[in-house]
């Protein structure tokens, strides 16, 4: 019979990051409070399979600021060629298509979004289009 083992499975604890802003800064909150109790950020990261580095960062961020350093902040980034009413109706393609039991795939949303809006996209960005509205 085999002992259990003094750490967490590191699978269990990836999941556990969450997929929600609010999971993700309880993630965030837990790290740190791991290492405010002694182990490491090396450790800490480890576990949880995250980079040592982000570990202390959140360290350093919680001790300046406290726990509102935890909370998620705004990422800059390209902003999207289809306004919020345009991924409406895209969100509404999808959920139809797959009542119709009619899967979209990626070259069917970037030939529909040309046609449709005038703007071009890569199926590889197709492919995060679909992702996004999937959530």
């Amino acid at each position: 019979m085999q002992e259990p083992s003094s750490q967490p499975p590191h699978d269990l604890l990836k999941t556990l990051r969450g997929k929600s802003a609010s999971e993700r800064q309880l993630h965030r909150l837990h790290s740190v409070a791991l290492v405010m109790a002694g182990f490491s950020a090396v450790q800490v990261g480890h576990m949880y399979g995250d980079s040592p580095r982000a570990v202390a960062y959140w360290v350093e961020r919680f001790k300046a600021s406290g726990l509102a350093a935890m909370q998620e902040r705004l990422r800059s980034g390209r902003p999207s060629r289809l306004n919020p009413l345009q991924m409406e109706e895209l969100k509404s393609l999808v959920r139809q298509s797959g009542k119709k039991s009619k899967s979209i795939n990626a070259n069917t949303l970037a030939e529909y979004i040309k046609k449709t809006f005038k703007i071009s996209y890569t199926t590889r960005q197709c492919w995060r289009i679909l992702k996004q509205l999937a959530t």
